[in-house]
């Protein structure tokens, strides 16, 4: 009986480590995320407008990218516990931030967040901006928001407005809007928009700035009403009969926007990948009829506008708050 021939084994051998090579390099260059998990944290808990929005597109992005996204509630620290994790983490675009501009309203408050949220992040997408609505109780008796600004100039300090803490969004508008409007009410802060909503329903309070989807219900139930719109488009679906309040002749246009981020330095191919896929998601007729149904307006802008409006937002808000000498 022959021996089996072994002249060839070696050849095989030897070329095998070249042919491994040639096949690394074929899934290294897959399309991001290449079946690997993706991490979306958030600063708020669960139930949240922010919760929302966050969920919405981590399903969709789940589908259009073929990987798992999870998302990741971080509550605590006024934000800071989640903005630290995701600006630690590995840049490779797996784990990302979602978050509304508490990012910007936070830093003066913070001076030691330890954080420069400027440099810390890579600005990805800016998904989706909410109008901040001024609501009052349906049995107030100003009928319109000039009505509201003339009661409370007769009386400074007489009316009360709520938010969610000092320096707060939903407080430092009202700020502004004051200072625009000439006139002065009495801040009372609370612990979150719904104890503040809930206060505005029973009459105790006479003003709040809000996200549309915390008044909505209530809206449409008929216990408030809501006077004009801040935003920097025009009306919104949700409420056609709110005017804008640039069309009440005040310059303010303040609304609550949504951004995507990853830490600093992401890697680019992810990053244009991730603001593909937001695109594609905003303009599908199932989100942008939810978003219609909620007050909100998906924009789908790049990057580079993000990182622009986030640095406004620092600057502005840092001003306002020294200026008026806001403390948490």
């Amino acid at each position: 009986m022959r021996p089996p021939r072994r002249r060839h084994v070696a050849p095989l051998l030897l070329a095998l480590p070249a042919v491994l090579r040639r096949a690394a390099p074929a899934r290294a260059q897959g399309a991001w995320p290449d079946g690997r998990p993706v991490r979306i944290v958030i600063a708020w808990p669960p139930g949240g407008t922010t919760d929302f929005v966050t969920r919405l597109y981590a399903r969709h992005l789940g589908e259009m990218l073929g990987a798992s996204v999870v998302v990741e509630n971080r509550p605590g620290g006024g934000g800071s516990i989640a903005w630290r994790a995701v600006a630690g983490a590995r840049p490779d675009g797996l784990t990302l931030l979602l978050t509304e501009n508490s990012l910007a309203t936070a830093v003066p408050l913070m001076p030691d967040l330890g954080l420069d949220v400027r440099a810390a992040f890579s600005p990805l997408a800016l998904l989706v901006d909410y109008p901040s609505v001024l609501a009052v109780p349906a049995a107030l008796p100003a009928r319109s928001l000039p009505e509201l600004l003339d009661a409370a100039r007769k009386e400074p300090g007489a009316m009360n407005y709520g938010s969610m803490g000092n320096g707060s969004a939903p407080h430092l508008y009202v700020e502004v809007l004051q200072d625009l409007a000439n006139m002065r009410m009495t801040h009372v802060p609370y612990r979150g928009m719904g104890p503040a909503f809930t206060d505005l329903v029973a009459g105790r309070l006479q003003l709040v700035a809000a996200a549309p989807p915390t008044v909505l219900g209530a809206v449409r139930a008929g216990t408030v009403r809501v006077l004009a719109i801040g935003t920097k488009g025009g009306r919104i679906p949700a409420l056609p009969d709110a005017p804008t309040l640039r069309e009440l002749g005040i310059d303010f246009a303040y609304s609550y926007w949504y951004g995507l981020f990853g830490p600093a330095g992401t890697d680019p191919a992810a990053a244009a990948r991730l603001l593909e896929a937001v695109r594609a998601i905003n303009a599908l007729p199932e989100v942008r009829a939810r978003f219609a149904e909620q007050g909100g307006v998906p924009v789908g802008g790049d990057g580079a506008a993000l990182g622009r409006l986030l640095a406004e937002e620092v600057d502005r808000w840092t001003a306002v708050v020294r200026e008026k000498n806001i403390t948490p």
